[in-house]
């Protein structure tokens, strides 16, 4: 554990975070009677250690590099001794990795926290189940904990979890996430300070289950991170709390990014009715900026089709008819017409060229 954050988590990232953070997590380390000083050193923080640890060592703040080291030595300690006290193993780091890469397919954040609850169910109990239930205009994610010791461990260990799973949704959709309000099944056992650090909006604590809520709009919202995306987010979440989640992608980039995914699951791209609810704008409003980019829906679902055509010529198993019927073409001469029009060439000329061009570049390696 000690080698891969430490490996992982030496980038520094700009900006600081107060000490008085820090403080509290380290006050539970040495509540659970672990060495504070011994995980400074284990983190490659024991620059820190006079003044996080020695009476008056002042309020200077922490890197976020630091602290996000510091976070995830911390976290990853007194989670899994929330689980072994409960009798149960700890979801690991890559449990956690391998649940985003089954997330990164997923349509639209619905279908995110459905599939999240499936994947919790499956490694359950190292992982709390993820209830979703929306009353009007709001969403909640119940989070139930099957706790029988709920202390500042199990504390931690399950804010962090709604922390994670907020801040990951906002990441896979693009946009800060804007929640409306949390809940908890404890009193308060972390400094208000670390508290709101951890979840920035109004959190009430002795509720019935954990829980966070936002707008039911956003459930709509279509998922439009690549995998290749992840991968490079997973070297540092969930621990860099500062990790952005708006994406400064324009519009027809995420339509397009929704359509590709569409067209290869074999599902019909969406009309201009639907994708204006689904990105919370009017109809008129999404041609509007689709045009001001240069593009329309008919030409995001041309080069969709076009990109899949490419991606399904290259697996020499299909016939032509079978790549033009899964690129939803009418027949296959009217995706023999549309390819030539893209290409110069019949289907079948430019997967012979490929494949020649693979050879030979096989040949030069």
């Amino acid at each position: 554990m000690t080698k891969w954050v430490n490996k992982h988590l030496s980038r520094p990232v700009p900006g600081r975070v107060s000490a008085a953070i820090a403080r509290d997590l380290l006050r539970l380390v040495r509540q659970f009677d672990y060495d504070p000083s011994a995980l400074l050193r284990d983190a490659g923080l024991s620059h820190l250690g006079s003044a996080l640890l020695a009476p008056g060592g002042g309020e200077r703040p922490l890197s976020h590099g630091d602290f996000a080291r510091l976070y995830a030595h911390c976290t990853l300690l007194l989670d899994d001794h929330a689980a072994h006290q409960e009798g149960r193993e700890a979801l690991t780091k890559a449990g956690f990795d391998m649940m985003c890469h089954c997330l990164i397919t997923c349509r639209t954040l619905r279908d995110v926290i459905d599939r999240m609850d499936r994947f919790s169910v499956m490694l359950g109990p190292r992982l709390g189940r993820l209830l979703l239930k929306v009353d009007e205009d709001k969403a909640r994610i119940d989070m139930p904990t099957v706790r029988k010791i709920r202390n500042a461990c199990a504390y931690l260990s399950d804010l962090t979890g709604l922390s994670t799973y907020a801040r990951l949704y906002g990441w896979l959709i693009g946009e800060d996430l804007p929640l409306l309000g949390a809940a908890m099944r404890y009193p308060p056992l972390l400094d208000k300070r670390t508290i709101h650090y951890l979840m920035p909006c109004p959190v009430r604590h002795g509720a019935p289950e954990n829980s966070f809520h936002f707008p039911a709009t956003y459930l709509d919202r279509p998922v439009i991170r690549s995998p290749h995306e992840l991968e490079s987010l997973l070297e540092r979440f969930p621990f860099d709390i500062e990790e952005p989640q708006s994406k400064d992608a324009p519009l027809s980039e995420r339509i397009a990014h929704l359509f590709g995914a569409m067209l290869a699951s074999g599902e019909t791209p969406s009309t201009a009715a639907e994708l204006a609810r689904q990105f919370s704008i009017s109809v008129a409003t999404l041609k509007r900026r689709l045009a001001a980019e240069s593009t329309s829906l008919a030409r995001i679902k041309a080069k969709a089709r076009q990109t899949l055509a490419y991606q399904l010529l290259a697996d020499p198993r299909l016939t032509i008819g079978e790549v033009g019927r899964r690129a939803q073409f009418s027949d296959t001469s009217a995706f023999r017409r549309a390819f030539h029009a893209w290409t110069g060439q019949s289907p079948t000329c430019w997967r012979e060229t490929q494949i020649i061009g693979a050879r030979d570049d096989s040949r030069l390696g």
